[in-house]
């Protein structure tokens, strides 16, 4: 007979067996998480997440839930923002500019600068529910450059908010030379180019913090594991 062992089949093993499966299957598993731009890694974490709680009994949280909501949000802002940026700064016969310049039409243009403020604006709000003092501090760069181009971004009928978001004129915007516009949105020093370079740092952060997140689920599946005395195998 098998005393305080796992039996699979005709086999009993033994505890240190067991343990060495459960931690081999969960990383397996979480290894499994994506962190990129692929919007679905964010659901395949959360199911992770879910299944690792019904596992404890409950240990992980709403909070730990909305944390990973937010960095989640946080990253696919940031990095859309930068996807953004670089077809304003865009160079060449086929950059956005250039072909206003050719047709006097710059409604592409302004189409891609309410979705800058758009992603902006949520990038600063994930930054601003986490709260930590590196979210913080990026929160301080991101409003020194909408300070900096304070006078550039509203000829394009862009304002900076006393919470560090952004607000479009429509009409405003849409009334913009297209020297106006590049000024701010379409050269390498300009607005767009300079929170760019922010925004992958933020993403990077939001990176981390999913990754932190993770590994404190692992934590307290292992001390679940040790105060149960459970034997269980985590398949992805």
């Amino acid at each position: 007979m098998c005393y305080d062992k796992y039996r699979t089949g005709t086999t009993c093993v033994g505890r240190e067996n067991t343990e060495m499966r459960v931690t081999r299957n969960f990383m397996s598993a979480m290894l499994g998480i994506g962190v990129g731009n692929n919007k679905t890694s964010g659901k395949h974490m959360m199911d992770r997440l879910k299944t690792t709680d019904r596992f404890l009994g409950g240990q992980t949280t709403n909070k730990t839930n909305s944390a990973h909501t937010n960095y989640q949000n946080m990253k696919n802002n940031a990095g859309e923002l930068q996807s953004i940026a670089s077809k304003l700064t865009g160079t060449g016969e086929d950059s956005l500019f250039a072909k206003a310049q050719e047709t006097g039409d710059t409604t592409p243009i302004t189409k891609q600068v309410k979705e800058f403020v758009e992603k902006y604006n949520g990038m600063v709000q994930s930054l601003r529910n986490s709260g930590g003092r590196v979210d913080n501090s990026y929160l301080n760069q991101l409003s020194s450059y909408a300070t900096m181009y304070r006078s550039a971004l509203q000829t394009t009928g862009v304002t900076k908010n006393a919470d560090g978001t952004l607000s479009v004129s429509d009409k405003a915007l849409a009334g913009a030379s297209l020297d106006q516009l590049k000024k701010a949105w379409g050269t390498d020093t300009s607005f767009a180019a300079r929170t760019s370079s922010a925004a992958e740092n933020v993403q990077a952060n939001a990176v981390n913090g999913l990754n932190s997140l993770v590994g404190n689920v692992y934590s307290n599946l292992l001390r679940g594991y040790g105060s149960r005395g459970n034997y269980f195998n985590f398949f992805s």
